[in-house]
């Protein structure tokens, strides 16, 4: 029994560990080693319980599309490179997810776990913070838009994201000795990306905090209401609180509403290989590059980029709607189909659902959305159906919502963000099958 439990301890700690390095830059051997280790410990349990893990029609549906994908793809040798390079990588760390909650099953102190991936998850955050205060200590300033050792504050506002939602869930559903910890590390949280002047991090961290509180309210009876509410309020309070710093220190919050409404006008396909429609693209003046094709654009200018790229996507997607070859770059090489070399060349077009129907069709990321509405209607049914709020349910719920939102605005379907989904996903899913339903899963629930 005492091995057990130090077994049970160490798959614990390397699950924590492979949540909290997943968002990290310059952690990919890290990852990768946790993952080997993970596998091993949890394999003869997926081996033995594989009948009963049923992690749906739609994840099958999914892992069998990656694997054929290949096969038609339009370059086959770049196919299975995307596919063993990050998607069969998410479809490993769903394995692993479900792998970890079959070898934690015994114990039941699942919410110490809840805790220990969201106080895991805030790794990166809480390393950034201290990279913050050694510059801010070093300058007697603060160190506004500064990302610590991260290469791009993408990365923080993933974590962040992550963090706060299963935080959230411990404040609104988990254990209560972890209550005050969880809203201290939240706004912890919440201080890197602000500090990091990640918007989209720090307006989807928020999200995170909020869903899983709108989640319980609608589901706690009438007495527990009221420490709902109560909860909520301080939640919008302190989003409101955190806008507003935003909105004071960061002048893009500002330009917004402008940039956005001026890309909706002329060809978007026209603006982004020759700029804003000119017959012929014009030099920067005082650049130093004027023999090089740049262009200049109000409507690709900040956030105006965004909607000019789904413009684009949207109508590359249309006119290829069986995808590419699974690679990152299929939104680059399907521009370069219709300009060789266009004015504004980006990495993707920052909308997560286009670029997943760039790479691999619209069957594909239908298919992927069919994946995170099923984990939704998992944890929906069982809040519905159970008697009690089950915080891995809420998880699942608020996970999938999240997720879902997000691809609407960064290219989050892909890499180690895939891997992220996949993990916490999976393993909230069979959490709750061995939770007392284990022998009446496959005849009600879904």
């Amino acid at each position: 029994m005492t091995m057990w439990r130090q077994s049970t301890a160490w798959v614990a700690l390397l699950a924590g560990l492979y949540l909290g390095v997943l968002p990290m830059s310059g952690t990919i051997a890290l990852r990768s080693v946790v993952s080997v280790v993970l596998l091993i410990f949890v394999v003869k349990g997926l081996a033995r319980n594989w009948r009963d893990l049923h992690l749906g029609v739609p994840v099958l549906l999914w892992a069998i599309y990656l694997v054929l994908f290949p096969l038609f793809a339009a370059d086959h040798a770049v196919a299975w490179q995307s596919f063993s390079g990050q998607w069969m990588r998410g479809l490993l760390a769903m394995l692993m997810g479900a792998g970890v909650a079959v070898f934690l099953a015994e114990e039941d102190r699942k919410e110490d776990i809840l805790f220990i991936f969201g106080l895991a998850s805030t790794a990166p955050l809480l390393i950034h913070l201290g990279y913050l205060a050694i510059a801010a200590w070093n300058t007697s300033s603060i160190p506004w838009g500064n990302w610590g050792r991260e290469m791009h504050h993408a990365d923080l506002g993933y974590a962040a994201g992550q963090a706060i939602l299963l935080l959230s869930v411990v404040v609104a559903a988990g254990s209560p000795k972890f209550r005050w910890w969880s809203i201290a590390l939240v706004m912890l949280s919440l201080l890197s990306v602000l500090l990091a002047r990640s918007r989209a991090g720090l307006l989807f961290g928020l999200l995170a905090c909020v869903l899983p509180l709108g989640v319980t309210y609608m589901k706690v009876d009438q007495r527990q209401r009221r420490r709902t509410v109560w909860v909520l309020a301080g939640a919008v309070v302190l989003a409101g609180f955190a806008l507003a710093m935003a909105v004071k220190i960061d002048p893009r919050w500002q330009r917004t509403i402008t940039q956005m409404a001026s890309a909706w006008s002329g060809d978007a396909v026209q603006i982004i290989c020759r700029g804003e429609g000119a017959p012929e693209p014009t030099p920067v003046p005082g650049s130093g590059t004027e023999d090089a094709p740049q262009v200049t654009s109000r409507a690709f200018a900040g956030d105006g980029s965004r909607m000019v790229l789904l413009r684009v996507g949207f109508e590359l997607a249309l006119n290829y709607p069986w995808g590419l070859d699974g690679s990152r770059q299929a939104y680059q090489k399907r521009l370069q189909q219709v300009c060789p070399n266009p004015a504004f060349f980006m990495a993707h077009t920052h909308i997560g659902w286009l670029d997943t129907v760039l790479a691999l069709g619209w069957i594909g990321a239908a298919l992927y959305l069919w994946v995170l509405l099923h984990f939704l209607r998992v944890g929906y049914t069982y809040l519905r159906t159970g008697q009690t709020m089950n915080p891995w349910a809420l998880v699942l719920i608020a996970a999938s919502l999240f997720w879902i939102l997000r691809g609407l605005t960064d290219s989050v379907f892909r890499d180690h963000m895939l891997e992220m989904q996949g993990f916490l996903l999976a393993y909230a899913a069979v959490t709750l099958r061995y939770k007392g339903e284990r022998s009446t899963w496959g005849a009600g629930h879904p």
